[in-house]
């Protein structure tokens, strides 16, 4: 059987995430809100024991996040990704989708296997890196600033090599959104952006988002003319996170020059580059199944 969780079905979740990742499963930090919220928090039981459960999340009321996918791998339960997977498949059927997409990682063969299977196809694939943050002491460059117009940042993000490289997607973490007009609104308004100026002109920009991890500081978007000031970059994070209890910056790198930056100053990849999979159900589809 298959069906929405709801809060009763907490501490069961809760036993199953902790079998993950060592315990520091970000989902218990998420359980409320996704039970509450217009997309799909299901669950499969068998013999009347929850044995695995995913997500189905509206990034726009188009366009379809699958993320979440957890399963108790002591219960023996077989194809439970697959039957959560038709059963979201299923539950599209005569909505309005232009895209459904997930992330995974490099090493999770059976999800990658599974989804392929289904139709899904690998579009793009990107480097996780991550750093230590360090304590920052002293001034801040006066070349830093968040006092710009909203038209001027757009101009330079959108000619970026980062959201070139990244087929024009922003990270949120591990989900991944369309970049539009409407999503850098909200990092300006938030003030989740800062800017290298020299002579009035940006020459490196940075967005980062709030995101379920604790401990990291999630960079959405990182561009910087030249290493100085991707270090110079590096010590604003550093400052901003001086008191604010996250331990690590973590950033996902689409173009050799920003890789070789990260690599040079201290960022390490969990296991190996490229390990960042995104993938996408074809529209053609997408249209077979919401049309049937």
């Amino acid at each position: 059987m298959i069906r929405k969780i709801k809060p009763s079905d907490k501490p069961r979740v809760l036993e199953i995430c902790s079998q993950i990742w060592e315990g520091d499963d970000y989902l218990p930090l998420v359980f409320d809100e996704w039970v509450e919220d217009n997309g799909v928090f299901a669950g499969l039981w068998e013999n009347d024991i929850l044995v695995g459960f995913g997500k189905l999340t509206y990034l726009t009321p188009t366009d379809v996040w699958l993320e979440g996918l957890r399963k108790d791998e002591k219960s023996g339960a077989k194809n439970v990704g697959e039957k959560l997977s038709k059963f979201y498949l299923d539950y599209l059927r005569g909505k309005k989708i232009d895209s459904v997409r997930f992330s995974t990682y490099f090493g999770n063969a059976a999800s990658i296997k599974l989804n392929e299977k289904m139709g899904f196809r690998k579009i793009l694939i990107q480097s996780l890196k991550t750093k230590i943050i360090e304590k920052h002491v002293g001034e801040i460059s006066a070349n830093l600033s968040q006092e710009i117009e909203y038209s001027q940042l757009k101009d330079y993000i959108e000619k970026s090599q980062y959201l070139k490289a990244s087929k024009s997607n922003i990270y949120k973490g591990w989900v991944v959104h369309q970049y539009s007009d409407k999503l850098l609104r909200e990092y300006y308004n938030k003030k989740n952006f800062v800017v290298w100026l020299e002579n009035d002109c940006i020459q490196g920009c940075a967005l980062w988002s709030d995101v379920h991890y604790n401990d990291v500081f999630w960079i959405s978007l990182l561009e910087a003319d030249n290493e100085r000031i991707f270090q110079e970059l590096l010590n604003y994070f550093f400052h901003l996170n001086n008191n604010s209890g996250k331990k690590e910056i973590e950033i996902l790198v689409p173009t050799k020059l920003l890789l070789d930056f990260c690599n040079k100053n201290g960022f390490t990849s969990w296991e190996q580059e490229n390990d960042f999979y995104l993938y996408e159900l074809p529209k053609i589809v997408i249209d077979q199944i919401t049309q049937s």
